[in-house]
């Protein structure tokens, strides 16, 4: 059964994973049916609590669907093993998060993509704040199978008046943006977006476990993420920077930060302005 985490609507669900049939393929529960798109995309990513994206199929099974091509290697790397039981948080955008726990019941962290860890005092200075320089260049293009189509939530009707607000508004003149903001580029580190210090300390803003990320193609819903001296990030930036194909050098991003009366911040507005060669 799906359930749901504060006003976001993250719908999920969990299953045992057994050998014997969920190596190769790995089945969806029917009542889940009803989150997935119609038709079914042709697939999916899966995010491990490691750091790392998989890319599996969706094949339709007479009125079910499970993961298919791309599951094998999802299960070999994370080792897993008869009776241990896994969760699957959706997005609605064909991501999922999926947890693996163990036999004894704890959450477990496998198949951990190489970080670098950031330590240190916070800095009103956006440059300090960033990560520290690599040589790493990241590849943002997107094959055919991974362009991922978008589309705004519905809103509820439990909603805010904040909520029902954050919608994309198209070309803006960032000068006369009302809501707090800063500027950022596509820089090495791009699965988290970093909120600088000196925004959240100047407008005293405060954020939850997720955000909503609004772009001109729709939302993406963006998951708290941890630095090692407690600054504000969230995931799931990376979607953000592929689908608007952001160019190192030359793009620049405003982010608008959308909140409600109490400064909570529920979404963060994109906006793209692209730079020349």
């Amino acid at each position: 059964m799906a359930e749901y985490e504060d006003d976001v609507l993250l719908p999920r669900f969990f299953k045992v994973f057994l050998s014997e049939t969920a190596s190769e393929s790995f089945a969806i529960p029917l009542s889940f049916m009803e989150h997935l798109a119609d038709p079914l995309p042709n697939t999916a990513k899966l995010q491990g609590t490691g750091g790392k994206d998989w890319t599996v199929s969706m094949t339709k099974i007479r009125d079910g669907a499970s993961f298919t091509d791309g599951w094998s290697k999802f299960a070999r790397d994370h080792e897993l093993v008869d009776g241990e039981f896994l969760t699957f948080v959706y997005d609605g955008n064909r991501t999922f998060e999926v947890s693996v726990f163990g036999r004894l019941g704890c959450k477990e962290t496998r198949a951990e993509a190489e970080t670098i860890e950031v330590s240190g005092s916070s800095s009103d200075s956006e440059e300090d704040e960033e990560e520290p320089s690599t040589d790493v260049d990241y590849d943002l293009s997107l094959g055919e199978d991974e362009e991922i189509s978008q589309s705004l939530y519905p809103l509820e009707e439990e909603e805010t008046e904040s909520d029902a607000a954050a919608v994309f508004e198209g070309n803006v003149d960032i000068a006369a943006l009302t809501n707090p903001h800063f500027p950022t580029t596509l820089k090495n580190r791009i699965y988290e977006l970093l909120i600088p210090a000196n925004i959240v300390k100047d407008y005293s803003l405060e954020f939850g476990e997720s955000v909503k990320y609004i772009d001109e193609e729709g939302t993406l819903v963006g998951l708290r993420g941890k630095w090692a001296d407690n600054r504000v990030c969230f995931k799931g930036w990376d979607r953000i920077c592929r689908r608007n194909r952001l160019k190192k050098h030359q793009d620049t991003v405003e982010c608008e930060l959308l909140h409600d009366r109490n400064n909570m911040v529920h979404s963060i507005r994109v906006h793209v302005m692209r730079g020349t060669a």
